[in-house]
């Protein structure tokens, strides 16, 4: 009997059911992150039951978690039933240039993960709700949790590293003597930019608890002779004033409108008369579409959303934010890394 082919397309009402089965995704992905599947198949194909026992892992279960890692391009498979990575499968490697296993774990962890079944509350109270256990955000989560928080640092770190280079040619740098990471974690943005103008100085200010991930780095870059770090709350002062510029990246769209503000007015007090102030955030377009640029700023919105309370904002809402906290844009700028750096100075 001949094989009866495939529909090129699914019926609607399979297209949307497939839409609503896709939570297996990020779960499979967070599940072989966490047992290192990555790391086992690092140097070359191998069996599932060959590498189930280093993972402590079922074989059987296993062997349909890598036939769901194939499904998803992470993994092939050969003849010979062996799982190899493919390059899409090799980022979740620890420890190497490409990888982005520390935000697969994020994504995978209740700090995530568990909020995303707030979402309908979420929608109908116009804020984030508290987990049963109390926690109410993302920050309040890292304070009681602090290993998840370290992997919370580091999926910066990852995720920072892969578009620290794009900001560093998309926007003009020169001129900037000292420049400031206000909420900078581990300091993973400054090495690029560092490194395009040795005549710049950066300061990563953040919370005390990231001085050591940051001063690692600054040795691992080789900048550690041109970096410091500065421990301070960014809502009670920022540190030090009169820099010459100050970069606040991903970190506005974690917060709403009033604690945003706060943020920026904090900047502002420490800004000099001809400091200026870049803000590194996507920007929603005026009109939703449907393009891949569409898709990231819709998840990110509605995570921001579940996760931290916050919003991810259009021009307008950038230009509000910055009126209300006493500095004026003067520009926008686009970079390769679909984020905008908004240039302001104090009014």
């Amino acid at each position: 009997m001949a094989q009866q082919s495939l529909p090129v397309e699914l019926p609607t009402p399979f297209r949307l059911s497939r839409l609503m089965s896709s939570l297996w995704v990020p779960q499979a992905i967070y599940t072989a992150a966490a047992l290192g599947v990555a790391d086992a198949l690092a140097g070359g194909p191998r069996r599932s039951e060959d590498i189930a026992p280093s993972l402590g892992a079922h074989p059987g279960a296993l062997q349909r978690l890598l036939r769901a890692l194939v499904a998803l391009e992470l993994c092939m498979v050969a003849d010979d039933g062996a799982f190899e990575l493919t390059p899409l499968g090799a980022c979740l490697r620890s420890g190497t240039r490409e990888s982005v296993r520390s935000w697969a774990l994020l994504m995978g962890s209740p700090m995530c993960w568990g909020s995303w079944g707030r979402l309908i509350d979420c929608v109908r109270s116009g804020e984030s709700i508290p987990q049963l256990d109390g926690w109410a955000s993302a920050f309040d989560f890292r304070q009681i949790h602090p290993a998840e928080s370290a992997i919370f640092d580091q999926a910066m770190v990852e995720m920072t590293r892969h578009l620290a280079g794009a900001i560093a040619v998309g926007y003009d740098f020169a001129g900037i003597g000292t420049l400031v990471d206000v909420g900078g974690g581990y300091g993973a943005l400054l090495p690029p930019i560092l490194k395009s103008h040795p005549e710049m100085r950066g300061v990563v200010f953040d919370q005390p608890g990231c001085r050591d991930g940051a001063l690692r780095l600054f040795e691992k870059t080789d900048l550690a002779d041109r970096c410091e770090f500065v421990g301070g709350s960014f809502f009670e002062a920022v540190s030090p004033a009169g820099a010459d510029a100050y970069i606040v990246k991903s970190v506005i769209h974690d917060w709403d409108d009033e604690r945003s503000i706060a943020i920026l007015r904090t900047i502002r007090a420490a800004m000099g008369e001809r400091s200026r102030l870049l803000v590194v955030e996507p920007i929603v377009p005026d009109r939703p579409g449907t393009s891949p640029y569409d898709a990231m700023i819709a998840g990110t919105d509605l995570n921001m959303l579940v996760v931290t309370g916050g919003k991810e904002r259009t021009e307008s809402e950038f230009r509000a934010l910055l009126d209300a906290a006493g500095v004026s844009v003067r520009r926008i700028v686009e970079t390769p890394a679909t984020m905008s750096v908004i240039e302001a100075y104090r009014t």
